[in-house]
């Protein structure tokens, strides 16, 4: 555990590098994640995204996520999904046109506590074909087939209860584009920190994201505001 967490600090300088920096508008996502237990060891869950930038103004992402988790035992997850998602042309880079992508992905989510701080490091590979874009813009543009790449992400995250019904919820997740499997440039950073409070078997969360994202050899810093619901079934 102590060499992931210097790995991601070693990352989190590179991902510092200097670069021309973009700022976008405030983004405002809007979240909600299921589950449902099978049994003791396999678990089926859904995740939908509503993103706006903006504040509310424009459509950003639309993103929906199925998924089976199995529980090797309280430490350990392994888990496989899907992930559809649609990309809208937003913010200072616009992309001209909605973008659409389909991936596959494989993680796995290793726990342990250290008193009442619970400590999560998930790790990600994404397989993903995304919308090809074509044509120019001064004429029109259009999706023409797909191309593949894969992506990895890594997320340490601190959780530690405030009371009986509030928690805190921090979060560091740094993704890579792919040269094949080996990694071969940072994509982005998101640092994440919110409340929580507890709702039956599941919770309601709001808190503050900040995102910095390699486009090219700018940096776009992207300020979030994110309202989740989780419920298990």
């Amino acid at each position: 555990m102590k060499k992931l967490i210097l790995v991601a600090l070693l990352i989190s300088g590179l991902s510092n590098a200097k670069g021309q920096e973009v700022e976008g508008e405030m983004n405002v996502w809007f979240f909600m994640l299921n589950h449902y237990s099978v049994n003791e060891k396999w678990r089926v869950g859904n995740e939908i995204h509503v993103r706006r930038y903006d504040w509310v103004k424009d459509q950003e992402q639309f993103l929906i996520r199925p998924f089976v988790d199995y529980i090797l035992n309280k430490d350990v997850t392994f888990t496989a999904g899907y992930t559809y998602i649609k990309t809208s042309s937003f913010g200072p880079l616009p992309s001209g046109i909605t973008v659409p992508e389909n991936n596959i992905w494989e993680q796995v989510t290793l726990n342990h506590m250290v008193g009442k701080l619970l400590i999560s490091h998930r790790l990600r590979q994404e397989h993903r074909w995304i919308g090809e874009i074509e044509g120019d813009p001064s004429t029109g543009l259009d999706i023409d087939g797909t191309h593949f790449t894969n992506r990895f992400r890594y997320r340490l995250t601190l959780r530690h209860d405030l009371g009986e019904k509030w928690f805190a919820h921090v979060f560091d997740e740094f993704w890579f584009h792919q040269d094949g499997m080996k990694p071969e440039r940072f994509d982005r950073n998101w640092f994440y920190a919110g409340l929580g409070y507890k709702v039956g078997s599941g919770n309601v969360q709001l808190g503050y994201m900040g995102q910095r994202i390699s486009v090219g050899d700018q940096f776009l810093e992207m300020p979030t505001l994110q309202l989740m619901f989780q419920y298990d079934f």
